[in-house]
């Protein structure tokens, strides 16, 4: 049987960004947005909006 490793983050307490992450993070926050491909996200209509429901849970 395989053993289960379970590991807690605490949101208030995170742990501190390696190196690499910054890096990235930099790297990727260097970049416009026009290289961003975002033509596999569909766009949200009219009708998502209207039944959206602010800071609730959906039905």
């Amino acid at each position: 049987m395989a053993k289960v490793i379970r590991y807690e983050i605490d949101p208030k307490n995170p742990p501190p960004l390696t190196d690499a992450q910054k890096a990235e993070i930099a790297w990727l926050t260097s970049r416009p947005e026009s290289d961003v491909d975002t033509s596999d996200i569909p766009e949200l209509t009219e009708e998502f909006w209207r039944n959206a429901i602010r800071g609730g849970k959906a039905r």
